[in-house]
């Protein structure tokens, strides 16, 4: 219960950082300068974890809030904002497809799309419950050139995923480039390189690992977790 009670607290981060992070999206305004807030809260803290992302990956925090969910109504214990975290999660896993279709799939029926990462996380080859390859499942119709520096995944053998050496060959000629991993070594990519390899101008970076002026400096429309997005917005929130 001890570590269940860690997890849960952490979970409860993620899904305020998610919630508050969708709303600075929509209405101009930069999660980024927000967190440094938080964390001068002695009740927060200044290690809070405060970063929004693509849901919960790797399997032990959802693990977990089954486990409460569970007991809460073995035992007929209150246990609802364990849903509302899972429906959070839910919520968040969709963001890199609900991008790519408002700002490419729209306009194009089989876009050719980079990816850089597959490991639910960097310094580590498990693509547990890894969000990359549960958009790679959706987007079967495109394809797909990916690039991991620590994943074999020779296991995907469709012919409209091609497996590439390095993060700038995955680029070639792509309409647009999502980074589904923050490995260090993405952030250090010369995005002139970057630029010059695509045909397209579309980036996702859900987690800010590359410098977000210097993408729209280039000409990038560059999409990341709790910034503004660019000014042709990819959702129609009247609906």
């Amino acid at each position: 219960l001890a570590k269940i009670s860690i997890n849960m607290f952490l979970v409860s981060s993620i899904s305020t950082a998610n919630t508050l992070a969708e709303i600075c999206e929509v209405i101009g305004a930069n999660w980024s300068e927000i967190v440094p807030a938080l964390k001068l809260d002695a009740r927060i803290g200044s290690q809070a974890y405060l970063n929004p992302g693509l849901g919960i990956a790797g399997g032990n925090l959802e693990r977990d809030l089954m486990t409460v969910k569970m007991l809460g109504e073995e035992h007929g214990t209150g246990c609802g904002v364990v849903d509302a975290w899972l429906a959070n999660n839910s919520r968040r896993q969709d963001w890199v497809l609900k991008i790519l279709h408002g700002a490419v799939l729209t306009e194009q029926h089989t876009p050719t799309i980079g990816v850089w990462g597959l490991a639910y996380k960097p310094e580590t080859d498990s693509t547990k419950n890894s969000p990359a390859l549960a958009l790679i499942k959706v987007l079967s119709h495109c394809l797909l050139r990916v690039y991991d520096p620590a994943v074999d995944f020779g296991s995907i053998t469709r012919p409209s995923v091609v497996q590439v050496d390095s993060a700038l060959e995955a680029c070639v000629m792509t309409d647009a480039l999502v980074v589904m991993t923050p490995w260090s070594e993405f952030a250090g990519i010369d995005l002139e390189l970057v630029r010059d390899n695509m045909s397209g101008c579309v980036i996702v970076d859900p987690y800010g690992l590359l410098d977000s002026l210097s993408c729209r400096d280039l000409g990038f429309k560059y999409f990341c977790l709790g910034l503004p997005f660019p000014e042709e917005d990819p959702f129609d929130h009247s609906s």
